[in-house]
């Protein structure tokens, strides 16, 4: 999912198909809300976050359909830049940051269905 997020900001773009191939519901719609305020103000993102995730749990336990996954996301190499022609912008710094996620299993496949990240320095 981060991926596509990171491909379909730089453009930005938030009908990219990749959004829909990883996420769903909640999920999907924090995403492309995101990329389309930001194209909405002139800017696109640049750079890549780190991830580590593990799982923290799967439900059921025989035959899971639901996991609960857990990071110290690094924001560090990211950025929003101006991608029109406009005043400069000047995008906070990154981080360290605590995420979770739902994955789900959907009949197209595991999707992301719910996820947070916090503020920098939580991790």
């Amino acid at each position: 999912m981060w991926q596509a997020y990171n491909t379909a900001l730089s453009i930005p773009d938030p009908k990219h198909p990749d959004l829909a191939r990883y996420a769903d519901g909640e999920a999907l719609d924090l995403l492309t809300t995101g990329i389309r305020e930001t194209k909405d103000e002139g800017l696109k993102g640049t750079g890549t976050a780190k991830l580590n995730p593990e799982v923290t749990s799967a439900a059921p336990v025989d035959a899971p359909t639901t996991v609960e996954v857990s990071d110290c996301l690094d924001s560090t190499g990211t950025k929003l830049v101006r991608a029109s022609p406009g005043p400069p912008y000047s995008d906070s710094p990154g981080g360290l940051r605590r995420a979770t996620a739902t994955v789900s299993w959907k009949a197209d496949g595991w999707k992301v269905t719910r996820f947070a990240v916090q503020e920098v320095g939580t991790c």
